[in-house]
């Protein structure tokens, strides 16, 4: 295996290994995000579909993926491939906002005590919240690569 390259091979490929350098690999998941940025943003479901059978009906169930979900959840690998690339500015905004975790502080003034809560919210708020912050830190990834000059080969990694 070539120094830089990471050889990739599924179960349905019995040929020859394809071997990605980094650069392959973090636009196939850039593509992946476009793909699913595509879509509509719906939650998941299960949908039940009647089956007529010989004696009776059955059920089918069938699972359609929370496709908000599966965008943060596309980010969120694209932070991990890129983050040994990263430069200080992006690894300052992943520290300062993916880090980052909403809080009550309650104040007991009997005690004199604080107590730290999560906040409780809507999980419509809540996901409608998380891809923003996503959307965010894709377009700082985007603005890493460029002040990098990541795709030229002339920044800060080559192959």
């Amino acid at each position: 295996m070539a120094v830089g390259r990471i050889e990739v091979q599924d179960e349905s490929s019995y040929g020859a290994a394809e071997t990605l350098s980094i650069k392959e690999i973090i636009l196939r998941q850039i593509r992946k995000i476009a793909d699913i940025s595509c879509k509509e943003f719906t939650g998941g479901y299960w949908e039940k579909k009647p089956i007529k059978t010989g004696n009776g009906m059955m059920f089918s169930e069938t699972y359609h993926e929370d496709v908000r979900e599966s965008y943060c959840n596309s980010v969120d690998f694209l932070i991990d491939i890129i983050y040994p690339l990263s430069d200080e500015d992006l690894k300052d905004y992943l520290k300062k906002f993916e880090g980052f975790k909403e809080k009550i502080v309650k104040y007991n003034l009997k005690n004199n005590t604080k107590e730290v809560e999560d906040i409780k919210e809507d999980p419509d708020i809540k996901i409608a919240k998380k891809i923003k912050l996503k959307r965010q830190t894709f377009r700082q990834i985007n603005l890493m690569f460029e002040r990098n000059n990541f795709w030229q080969g002339s920044g800060g990694y080559n192959e």
